[in-house]
Parts: structure tokens; sequence; C-alpha cells
């Protein structure tokens, strides 16, 4: 729209520089004879309506156009110390000169136009609307002018919808209890880029969370919802006045504009003055890792918990834990590392999270009982101060080496049963096979044997291993009156002698 516009505009150079700026009816005649986008709209209405056409391209396309800029910085301390703040203060003045460009036009209205602008005039003096006493009093072509001055204000308002809301989740706080405060901005889709100008409001302490944008269906179409979240602690009692901050935005073909909430009013509550100051004010909820069942002797070993609440800040975790965790005689206590996490729940914008891991490191063997943790918070209820006691628990502190070694001890007794085992079952198995090999030997000893004296040695060597029974004493009796007797025995009792042996030594 803008570039059409100022293509037209320069069509006619020649006329203002000719002095044509004040004959209504050349400057018509040129416009309708021209050759220009907007030439067929400047026939269709005649002379005197295209050079209304042209007063209106100019009462909007004026505020864009021609602006001045001005810059302007200072300071109120210019001869400060060294490390003391001082205040540097940045003024921008943007000064629209639409009335500059409507004043070039006046001649024209001086010297008369009549026609369709006559009407137009009468229409606006006889209309019905709250400017319409503005248009009587100041005739005819007055009416035209306050028109289109209305319209080269309202012209780029029109274009875009936007609409900003700033609201806080609480607005009778205590003091140094963070609220939520969120500012929204809703827009037609029509910004292109959104900055939030440096602010920091007095009386309270600031921080920032993390921002959010979805669409959001409305009765006038679809919307860009943009949403900035800040915690808000404020740091002295009594009535407040915040002023939430200024939202900076840059809209399609109408630059850039600031868009400022209404300031609301807190109602601080204030607390005990005996309170420390860095007590949370907000329900503390802890949660602990088990520590190990065992450690070595003389050997660090960590316990891990985490801290949820609002308005955490390390510095006081740091001071609390301090204060309940000092070192013995026989324990020694490691500085707490702590790292604070924001942002952790979407739901729950103001909810922190402090992991914190504690080191300790115990120089005797037994059982240790590791001290509680007792940590103070302000009930956001009615402005008490509560206690949280969590014990950590208790500790068993072992040699390095039995703990080294313990762990192996199953499955060393299972190695070393296994390996009884097999020994005995190798002296067992290697016995029955010795034994097994010197009876096939004596057997073969029995069956060589020619007489009974002979098998009289024979049996002496392997006496100790025929078990001792009944029928062992008649075969020892026999073989002895077989040897020693007046009488020898035939060759049939003398086999049958044998074979007898020969069976008892196999262990039938």
């Amino acid at each position: 729209m803008v570039s059409v516009c100022l293509r037209s505009l320069r069509l006619f150079s020649p006329l203002w520089k000719r002095g044509a700026g004040g004959d209504f009816d050349r400057i018509g005649e040129y416009l309708t004879a021209s050759k220009s986008p907007l030439t067929p709209l400047f026939q269709r209405g005649g002379r005197y309506v295209s050079v209304l056409i042209l007063l209106l391209t100019l009462s909007v396309v004026a505020p864009l156009a021609h602006a001045e800029i001005s810059i302007n910085a200072h300071i109120d301390n210019p001869n400060p110390w060294l490390r003391e703040e001082i205040l540097l203060t940045v003024e921008f003045a943007v000064v629209n000169t639409c009335l500059r460009s409507l004043r070039l036009l006046s001649p024209l209205w001086k010297r008369g136009a009549g026609g369709d602008f006559d009407r137009i005039g009468e229409y606006l003096t006889a209309s019905k609307s709250p400017l319409t006493p503005l248009f009587q009093r100041g005739g005819r072509y007055v009416s035209v002018l306050i028109l289109l001055l209305t319209l080269s204000v309202v012209a780029p308002l029109a274009h875009a919808e936007i609409s900003i809301n700033a609201h806080i989740d609480n607005p009778n706080p205590w003091l140094r209890e963070e609220i939520l405060l969120t500012v929204e901005v809703v827009d037609d889709r029509s910004i292109i880029e959104q900055n939030t100008a440096p602010w920091a409001p007095p009386g309270v302490s600031l921080r920032p969370l993390n921002p959010s944008e979805e669409r959001v269906q409305t009765a006038d179409g679809i919307r860009i919802l943009r949403r900035q979240h800040w915690a808000i602690m404020p740091l002295y009692a009594g009535e407040l006045k915040l002023q939430p901050p200024t939202i900076e935005a840059r809209i399609t073909g109408q630059g850039r504009v600031s868009l400022t909430p209404e300031a609301m009013l807190l109602n601080v509550r204030p607390l005990n003055p005996l309170l420390p100051a860095d007590v949370p004010v907000s329900a503390l909820q802890i949660k602990l890792a088990h520590p190990p069942e065992a450690v070595p002797r003389g050997r660090p070993f960590n316990v891990n918990l985490s801290i949820e609440s609002t308005g955490l800040s390390t510095r006081s975790l740091r001071r609390w834990l301090d204060e309940n965790l000092r070192s013995m005689s026989d324990l020694r206590i490691y500085p707490p590392d702590i790292r604070l996490n924001n942002n952790i729940d979407p739901a729950k914008p103001l909810l922190q999270q402090a992991d914190i891991r504690l080191t300790f490191e115990s120089q005797a063997s037994g059982q240790l009982t590791l001290p509680s943790l007792v940590l103070p918070y302000v009930n956001s209820q009615d402005g008490n101060i509560q206690h949280t006691t969590l014990p950590i628990g208790t500790v068993r502190i072992e040699h390095p080496l039995w703990l080294a070694l313990r762990p192996w001890l199953p499955r060393g007794m299972v190695g070393i049963a296994l390996i009884v085992l097999l020994i005995a079952t190798w002296t067992f198995t290697r016995l029955r096979l010795q034994a097994a090999k010197q009876r096939r030997t004596w057997r073969r000893e029995l069956q060589t044997a020619e007489s009974p004296k002979a098998l009289r040695q024979i049996l002496r060597k392997m006496w100790r291993y025929i078990p001792a029974t009944s029928g062992t004493k008649t075969l020892s009796q026999q073989l002895d009156a077989a040897c020693y007797g007046s009488e020898p025995i035939s060759a049939a009792v003398f086999n049958d002698l044998k074979a007898r042996l020969i069976e008892y030594c196999s262990g039938r």
C-alpha cells in the first residue's frame, strides 16, 4: 500500500514545481489523465473525488513516511566513586509531522473546491456523530480536514488488534514470599518481533521465568497468546505499587509500538522481625536418596537429596546445612554441593528444586548414624516459622580390604567346596582303581599258582584286603592243612581251593 502511494505521489512533482498546487481543477485533470495504479479509480470518481482520494492517501501515508526522531541520554551523577552505582537514562522522542504535510494542502481548501468536495462537507455537517458539533462550527472544508486528520490517526491503529493484560496470583503476599506475575499479549498474528523493555521496579526482587506462546480460538478468529512470567519477591512490607514491564513489539506495516499494562497494588503483609531474612516463605518438600549400606573406612561417600520449594537460594541453603552438619572426632563432613534448578514444572512456574550432595568420611569402623537435617521455613498460611526434620539414616563402616573381599566370599566358598569335592572324588576314584588293578594282579598270580604253598604266599599279601568271614577262615584252615598236613591233598581239592580263593579275591 505504501509503495503504491509513493509511486503515485511521484507523479505530482511537476505540478507542485509549476505552482499547480492552488489550481484544484488542474490537479483533478492531471490525476484523471495520469498513468498510475490508481488512475482507474481517479477516472471513475471524477476530478474532485480524485483529489479527495489523494488527500486521504496522504493522510494515511504521512504518519508512516514523516517522523522526527530524537535521542537524549543523561546520568544522575557525573562524579561517582569507584564501584558506586549511577543511573543512566536514555530518552527517545518520535514527533509525527503529519500536520506539516497537511498544511501544504491548505491552498486547495482556501481557494475553494466545488462539486463533490462541497457535498462531502455538507454531509459531514449534517451527520449525527460525536464530532457533528465540531463539524458544524468549522464549516464544510474544516469538516473534511477534521475527517482526514481522524483517518490519519485511526488508520495505523486499525490494522492490528493487540491487547495486553497483566495479573498476579496473590495480591496479599507475605514479606519475601514469591508471587507470580504474568503479562499476556494477544494479537491477530501481526506482531513480527516482541521484546521486553529493561525493567527494574523498586521494592521487589525479580526472577525471570520461561515464556510461553500458544494459538487460541476466540470469537474474532485465531489469535496468538504470548505469556511472560516473573517471580516477584517483595522486599518491604506495606502497600506496594507494581508497574509491569513495557512490551515493545514490531508490527507488520506499522513499525514499533510500546504496550504498557496498568500498574497493580500489592498489600505486603509483614513477618516477625526476629525471623532470619533468608528463610523461604514456602513449605519444603525433601526427597532423600537411600545412602549406601556399607562404605570403606577412611574414604569419602556421598548422600544425595533434593529440596523443592519457592524462594530458594544457594546461599541460604548452604547456611542452614552448615548449621546442621558439623564435623566430629570420627566423622568428617565436607562442604555441601548445591545446584539450584528453576522452571522444573511448567504447571508450577515458581517451583524450584535444589539438588544437594553431602559428602562424609569416617575414620572408625562400625555402625555410623549420620546427623539429621532440620531446615526452617515460614508457613504461608499464618506467617509462623516451622521446621522440617529429615533423618539421613545409618551406614556401616568397614575395613576397605574386608569390604572389597566380602562380595566375593559366597563365590569363594562355593569354589572351595567344589575344589574339595573334586579332590575327594579324585582320591576315592584313584583308590578304587588301584584296588581293582591289584585284584586283577592277584587273580593272575592265583591262576598261575601250582602248589598250596604258592597259594599261601599270595594269600599272605592279599589277606588284609579280603573281608574276614566264616568262609575265609575255613579256606585259611584248609590251606594251612594242605601246606602243613601229613597227607598231601589231591589235585581236585587243590583246584577247588584255588577257585574259591580266586572268587574271594574278585570280591564276590
